[in-house]
């Protein structure tokens, strides 16, 4: 070979050698973008399956229940049963779940049944309780608005009929808590349903249901004590005396029509629910057939007779299939849409005390009844 040629030669090696690196770095490049591109979307897929698991606290979960044991609340927020009862909303066997690599276990699956929270049908288990996303919530609360408008327009009268009524037996500082925990969160559910009604499980009867986010508007409840047959209305039920203070009041009053008890009077006059001489000042409703009693049985049974009309959309639009659970999730929505539209037309104003949440004392007699025979009887 002559001295050209193996230049030739070399120059030839050479830019084999050059186009080799070009097109090994080339297609390392390739590689490795096609690898980053998996590890970047796996990592998004993995990002957004954690983001759709928002924590319990962020949601509402509502009970509406009667217990024998635990509640449906202590089944859920136990270790990780949150985020095995968020990802059953869709259909899997426990296989299929921990492939996911959500940990579970076949205790925790036999738990939560026996709780009432999830069942297995055909070998997949799978939610037994609504748990509506953002758009169901955000829908069920325009729904629940329009039935609210429609029932409050026609019954109109009778609410403002019924608040005449209260004022001219004395009690018109009570006139919220009597239209909310007596009329719409206490004789209404006599119409609607008892927790039975609603299905029973090992420890609790009634349903239980999650939604998105809370309802941002003023959301009162009701408590009751001795055999609940005395009532509170609160929006935070920790400006009322103890449990056990509210039982006492109740048996005195269910023995005497009054509260005897000394001690027991210095106790309760610090909130306004008694005078020096054991008085109550706040109503003790007796079982009798007057007008206020009328007008609550003709509310319950028009409030009632609507709302059933417009439950059996609630399996189409949210999921919801069980008559009664559909019915108890759609009227806590209604009730509190009722009292806005009573407040916003004057037809009752708020106590300042649960315009207040930090406001306690003398205030507690206006959110406070007695009921004879008690408040479902």
């Amino acid at each position: 070979m002559n001295e050209q040629a193996a230049d030739r030669q070399m120059e030839y090696i050479y830019l084999s050698a050059a186009l080799f690196s070009t097109m090994t770095t080339t297609m390392f490049k390739r590689i490795f973008t096609a690898a980053a591109l998996c590890i970047s979307l796996w990592a998004a897929t993995n990002s957004a399956a954690q983001e759709q698991l928002r924590p319990y606290e962020k949601w509402e979960a509502t009970q509406f229940v009667a217990l024998s044991g635990h509640q449906p609340i202590d089944y859920v927020t136990a270790v990780n049963n949150w985020e095995i009862t968020y990802n059953l909303r869709t259909p899997q066997t426990a296989g299929e779940l921990r492939g996911k690599g959500i940990q579970c276990s076949d205790s925790q699956l036999m738990l939560l049944e026996i709780g009432g929270i999830i069942e297995r049908t055909g070998g997949k288990w799978h939610t037994a309780i609504p748990i509506l996303d953002k758009r169901q919530t955000d829908s069920l609360r325009i729904f629940s608005k329009k039935v609210a408008d429609d029932i409050y327009i026609k019954n109109q009268p009778d609410f403002i009929k019924l608040t005449n009524i209260i004022k001219d037996m004395g009690w018109e500082a009570n006139t919220l808590s009597l239209m909310f925990s007596y009329l719409l969160d206490g004789r209404m559910w006599t119409k609607l349903l008892l927790f039975d009604d609603a299905g029973k499980h090992a420890t609790w009867s009634g349903c239980y249901w999650i939604l998105y986010e809370p309802r941002p508007d003023a959301k009162y409840g009701t408590n009751g004590y001795g055999e609940q047959d005395l009532c509170l209305t609160y929006i935070d039920s920790g400006i009322a005396p103890s449990t056990n203070t509210m039982d006492k009041c109740a048996d005195e009053i269910r023995r005497n029509g009054k509260i005897n008890d000394p001690a027991l009077v210095k106790q309760l006059i610090k909130y306004g629910m008694v005078d020096a001489q054991g008085n109550a000042l706040f109503p003790i409703i007796r079982r009798q057939d007057n007008a206020f009693h009328q007008t609550v049985n003709r509310l319950t049974e028009n409030i009632s007779a609507a709302l059933k009309g417009f439950c059996g959309s609630m399996s189409s639009q949210f999921g919801i299939k069980e008559e009664a659970v559909a019915t108890v999730a759609l009227y806590h929505e209604v009730m509190w849409e009722l009292m806005d539209r009573m407040e916003k037309d004057g037809i009752l104003t708020v106590p300042g005390i649960l315009k207040d949440s930090k406001r306690r004392g003398d205030g507690i007699g206006n959110l406070v009844f007695y009921i004879e025979g008690g408040l479902m009887q």
